[in-house]
């Protein structure tokens, strides 16, 4: 998820992956949307805001403190709804759509 802050521009190769990871997690799409904007949200987005944000990535132990850091219990707002959040996450939708085609996709398999 912490890709949507990097300071590259997010395309289907670099969307995808994140979508695939998203899909295998044991996390409902509302519980993605909830972690996605209550717990990376706040401690990424300044990244975005930075004059020269980090663009290759951050390593799984810095995620981590980051988000401890940053995390406090937080009216979750649907982004949606909230103008910023969706300019800077409309790709977001993306990550969705492709949880749910391979949760469904897989879910087909197994028939």
């Amino acid at each position: 998820m912490t890709d949507f802050f990097l300071d590259n521009e997010l395309t289907d190769l670099t969307i995808s992956p994140v979508a695939k990871i998203c899909a295998a997690s044991p996390y409902s799409i509302d519980e993605l949307n909830r972690k996605m904007l209550t717990e990376v949200w706040p401690a990424f987005l300044p990244n975005l805001m930075s004059y020269a944000g980090e663009w290759a990535g951050w390593k799984e132990e810095f995620i981590k403190e980051q988000i401890l850091k940053c995390y406090k219990p937080r009216f979750y707002i649907f982004w949606r709804i909230n103008p910023i959040k969706r300019y800077f996450c409309h790709q977001w939708s993306t990550v969705e759509r492709g949880v749910i085609q391979a949760r469904t996709g897989a879910a087909g398999q197994d028939s």
